[in-house]
């Protein structure tokens, strides 16, 4: 049997940030049986999550502890209700038999039961009624509750389960013994805790969370949730009764702990499995394993960090050696979260040790800040607030939270910081709350796995280049980087024009980026004498030359994984042609033509030829963006696909902070490629004027 808490908070929803971690939403639980049969426990606020897909039909069962409001008020967006093809079960307390007309005459929502598209089926329930639910079986018991209640206890295959709803455990031997009565045979038991004994309030109906230990202690309980929060209560409240809890476990061995909105129980499994994981955050992480580029992966760190704190904008810096370096920036007052990745190439680095930044601070210590107004640090701050951002574009930077992520041996791998928690009402900044701070400490630790792993992989395909380049001095890490770089935006743009789903879009980016920086692996196969030739190859060695396609693909056969996959065709594929008249190998056999080259292939082909003609070789001085461009937008149709052909021209301006970021340092600067940000609005506009003031010659070496 499986239990998700679906609102867990008591009298009155709470949308406030500070119990956006327990959860705001009223009183609900679902049940999934052994056979599947879905029960759901009380219908609040919490309901309208539930079922929030369902299929087009089925048969749904909804018990209702009592009719308060906090209890029902979720009933009517229960989408299976407004679904002709489906029958909901509706369990009421026997005295609750006009509850629904009622409701509606006294105009708690507008539409009738009987208006509504779904089949409703009344059940009057009365304590001891025994109700078989699928293969479970569902008992009602007595509570103490203003106006009566109900208890449920569900019965399936060997596991038990009881939801006492709002009960309250009056003072004496008799309340205390009843109470012990209710928990006695339970698996689990999922009780209203509104208070503890300090702000207990006789005759309000609900029970502190110390009776309920006691309890739990007569009837030999061995799990104990605590649900239907004061709507005061904050999550650093709970938090610091759950870590206080946790003590109690060691002493009691009750395992109870501070029920939180989208946990999931599950009896029969082992406890170690059954602490107390948030659904959201547990989900969150599944949708991140599915992301193999770090540039993604902080992408959605920082999008999930904003969204916990309400912040308006955010950084994400990665230690490279001594150095912190610009990794992601959002900023919604600054530009859109779809324009975010055209940020990801700014080029920004930071000495740790020489810079008294914030950001570097947090990362040589390990030492997170919460900062309510940067422009009034404490005196004596070790630390101090640079401005040159909000001075270049206007914008003003008040609240700030700066998180280490750190590796498994505590080394700092980078540093997030959070800029301007708004308030929802006025838009305004305000301080990042210790709830958020908490939040995003938790966000922080649980991702940087993830980081030190990608790190791991991004540090095995950098140790294949320099392999590479000790062959081939041009394929060189930031060439590979550009080619990755290139061929992810070049994706986007492309995917972005065709209406493809965003989740795809950036599980495909993230991929491609890695495998295209693999496209010419096989070239340390070929011999020093035919790389470094410095005069033109003779057909002999152009041959050669052209088997480090399928050179390439032996090296990375062996490897199953899903970014060697995607290299391979890559690797075999990107000097095909658009027309046929390329290649995948020495010679004629293998070669494609249109779409039925990998689209992946089609992409790196476009990168890599730009990067090579825009970059300084030993037979050729660099070209310029514009008259690379323009012999490129020629060969759509020849050489190049014309379709990703006419996607390259909506990242002409991307491309130029690309070479930014990723530049040749050895290379003397007045021969690097142009770096310019005028903002150019379609290739058309580039013109045709080449290095030397005419278009130059296309060196053979860069089609081979």
């Amino acid at each position: 049997m499986d239990v998700l808490l679906k609102g867990v908070r008591g009298n009155i929803p709470t949308a406030t940030l500070d119990t956006s971690l327990y959860g705001g939403n009223t009183a609900c639980l679902e049940v999934y049986t052994k056979d599947e049969t879905r029960i759901i426990l009380d219908a609040g606020t919490g309901l309208r999550d539930a079922w929030s897909n369902p299929p087009d039909s089925g048969e749904a069962h909804i018990f209702i502890t009592h009719g308060h409001v906090d209890h029902l008020a979720g009933l009517w967006f229960f989408k299976p209700l407004h679904m002709p093809h489906w029958t909901t079960n509706l369990y009421l307390p026997a005295w609750l038999d006009n509850l629904p007309d009622f409701l509606h005459r006294v105009g708690f929502f507008p539409v009738p039961f009987e208006q509504l598209q779904g089949r409703v089926v009344f059940h009057l329930v009365q304590a001891g009624d025994r109700l078989a639910v699928g293969r479970a079986a569902v008992e009602a018991f007595a509570v103490r509750h203003p106006g009566g209640g109900l208890g449920y206890r569900v019965r399936d295959d060997h596991s038990v389960l009881v939801y006492t709803g709002d009960h309250e455990i009056e003072p004496g031997e008799a309340a205390r013994n009843e109470a012990a009565e209710f928990l006695r045979g339970a698996d689990l038991a999922v009780v209203d805790a509104q208070y503890n004994l300090a702000d207990y309030r006789p005759g309000f109906g609900h029970a502190a969370w110390e009776d309920w230990l006691e309890a739990a202690a007569r009837a030999g309980l061995g799990r104990l949730v605590l649900t239907h929060h004061d709507p005061a209560r904050s999550d650093h409240e709970l938090e610091n009764l759950d870590r206080a809890l946790q003590e109690l476990k060691g002493q009691s061995g009750l395992d109870i702990q501070v029920g939180q909105e989208g946990q999931r129980l599950t009896l029969g499994a082992p406890k170690a499995a059954l602490r107390r994981r948030p659904d959201r955050l547990f989900q969150f992480l599944e949708e991140l394993s599915a992301y193999r580029d770090e540039r993604v992966v902080l992408d959605r760190i920082l999008a999930k960090a904003r969204e916990i704190t309400r912040a308006d904008a955010g950084t994400i810096f990665l230690v490279e050696g001594d150095d912190l370096v610009l990794a992601y920036f959002h900023n919604d007052s600054l530009f859109t979260v779809d324009e975010a990745h055209r940020h990801a190439y700014y080029s920004l680095r930071l000495p740790i040790a020489k810079n008294n930044s914030i950001v570097s601070f947090v990362a040589a210590t390990g030492q997170p800040l919460n900062l309510p107004d940067v422009r009034a640090l404490p005196a004596g701050a070790a630390y101090r607030f640079n401005d040159s951002l909000d001075r270049r574009t206007g914008y003003a930077t008040i609240s700030l939270l700066a998180l280490p992520f750190m590796d498994s041996g505590g080394r700092t791998l980078g540093v997030m910081q959070l800029v301007n928690s708004l308030d929802p009402l006025y838009r305004v900044p305000r301080p990042f709350s210790l709830d958020m701070e908490r939040c995003g400490r938790v966000l922080v630790r649980e991702v940087s796995g993830r980081l030190e792993r990608s790190a791991v992989e991004r540090n095995g395909i950098y140790g294949i280049l320099r392999m590479a380049a000790v062959h081939d001095p041009f394929e060189t890490c930031p060439h590979a980087e550009r080619v990755g770089a290139i061929a992810a935006e070049l994706y986007h743009a492309w995917a972005y024009r065709h209406g493809h789903p965003p989740d795809i879009v950036r599980h495909n980016k993230g991929g491609l980026r890695l495998a295209a920086m693999l496209h010419d692996i096989g070239k340390v196969g070929i011999s020093d004498l035919i790389l470094k030739k410095k005069g033109r190859l003779t057909p002999e060695e152009i041959t050669v030359m052209r088997d480090h396609t399928r050179l390439g693909v032996s090296i990375l056969s062996d490897d199953p994984g899903e970014i060697s996959a995607l290299a391979r065709d890559i690797v075999l594929h990107h000097h095909q042609r658009w027309d046929g008249q390329g290649y995948a190998g020495s010679g004629d056999e293998g070669r494609l033509a249109g779409e039925a080259i990998p689209l992946e292939a089609r992409i790196t082909a476009i990168a890599d030829v730009f990067d090579a003609l825009v970059s300084r070789r030993y037979y050729k001085k660099p070209w310029t963006f514009a008259a690379a461009l323009d012999y490129m937008r020629r060969e759509a149709g020849g050489h190049f696909d014309p379709d990703l052909m006419a996607s390259l021209e909506d990242i002409v301006e991307l491309l130029h902070f690309i070479y930014e970021r990723f530049p040749d340092k050895d290379i003397p600067a007045g021969e690097r490629p142009e770096i310019t940000r005028t903002r150019l609005k379609s290739i058309g506009e580039l013109g045709s004027a080449g290095y030397w003031g005419r278009r130059p010659k296309t060196p053979q070496k860069i089609l081979d």
